[in-house]
């Protein structure tokens, strides 16, 4: 990329707005369809941030990687700032996994090991290993090929009985399975009402291909040739491997939880199509007054996510007494009194996460006026 682009600024800045939004109705039990996940197989909008997310830190790699190496940094210096890094990110998705650290023996029986910040850790030393000891595309590629096919082998072959015979069911699939082995189930989510892990060990393969994808478009954008000219192919790229993801549903069930073949191939072209159409909106046409708050949320991304995860739960453990006399959650007492009581039990379940949003917004546009970034 001859200069910075903006417009990967603005897509962070949406993608983590739309992850604060999506975690924070006001009630899990009222809201509007495009703002859930899919039950299992399929997608919804929802499902397409975290691969965004993972993409576009595929792309940042490409960006801060080619700097380093390019002015002759070590290798081993470059492995032990990237090790340094997705160890910081894990542990502070286990923090979140264990706020407000209350249960005493059942706690630590009962505690979560992945998560999505674990994953985003993992996948991102994984890819940056991958830049680091494999220069040259081919290789990279040759790599790519080989966690698509493992997962493949490992999700189809009928290497267990009853297990690992080519289901993609909920109950019964290999990546499930392997999860149970380690770190146990109890150790898993068991928010689909039995224990599996949509952040498992096996889905991570694909996961960390959804992330060099990013690199590979980075590396593209790099490229010196005409911005506009770079855009079409990365739309009508985008374009193709989304059609082409869709179809695959015919042969392997898009699905995210898994995070199969076929939903890669999916959520890394709309992945492009949805860069292509930033940068042509924001770096070539230079409609940029709108990208503000992208650009800021963007800026302290993991500041916005812990936090609001960490609020999100003092909102849920904090009882206040209701009207009635009963003891509720102050986030319960907030949304039924300030968003129901006007708006409805669906709208003001997004009226509460639209709020949410602003409110880390204007803690997030404080920190950037002030020019204070908290990176790992």
């Amino acid at each position: 990329m001859p200069k910075r682009l903006i417009s990967l600024d603005v897509f962070r800045g949406l993608t983590i707005a739309m992850m604060i939004l999506v975690n924070n109705p006001g009630s899990w039990s009222h809201i509007y369809a495009p703002l859930r996940h899919a039950n299992w197989h399929g997608w919804t909008p929802t499902d397409l941030i975290f691969p965004f997310f993972l993409f576009i830190v595929g792309v940042s790699l490409s960006l801060s990687f080619r700097k380093r190496i390019s002015t002759g940094q070590d290798q081993n210096d470059l492995l032990k700032k990237a090790f340094t890094r997705a160890i910081v990110i894990f542990f502070l998705g286990l923090f979140l996994n264990g706020f407000p650290f209350i249960g005493g023996q059942d706690f630590f029986n009962s505690f979560r090991l992945w998560g999505v910040l674990q994953r985003i850790g993992v996948c991102y030393f994984l890819a940056a290993m991958a830049v680091i000891l494999l220069p040259s595309a081919k290789n990279k590629s040759i790599l790519v090929l080989s966690l698509i096919l493992t997962y493949e082998l490992g999700m189809r072959l009928p290497l267990l009985s009853g297990w690992a015979d080519g289901s993609f069911a909920l109950s019964n699939n290999f990546a499930r399975w392997l999860d149970l082995q380690f770190p146990g189930e109890t150790h898993l989510y068991a928010g689909t009402g039995i224990a599996f892990d949509p952040e498992g060990l096996w889905s991570t393969l694909n996961a960390t291909v959804t992330t060099i994808s990013g690199y590979f478009v980075g590396e593209f954008l790099n490229r010196k040739a005409n911005l506009s000219s770079k855009i079409k192919t990365l739309a009508l790229g985008g374009l193709g491997l989304a059609v082409t993801g869709q179809g695959l549903h015919y042969f392997e069930p898009i699905n995210k939880q898994l995070w199969t073949t076929s939903y890669v191939v999916l959520t890394n072209g709309l992945a492009m199509l949805t860069l292509a159409f930033c940068i042509w909106i924001v770096d070539v046409k230079k409609w940029s007054r709108w990208s503000k708050p992208a650009v800021v949320f963007g800026s302290n991304a993991l500041v916005v996510f812990v936090g609001s995860g960490v609020l999100a739960r003092l909102l849920v453990l904090v009882r206040i007494k209701g009207q009635d006399g009963n003891s509720t959650s102050l986030k319960h007492h907030i949304y039924s009194e300030y968003f129901v009581s006007w708006a409805g039990p669906v709208n003001g379940s997004l009226a509460f996460a639209l709020v949410f949003v602003l409110f880390w917004l204007g803690l997030l546009w404080i920190l950037f006026a002030r020019r204070i970034f908290i990176k790992v």
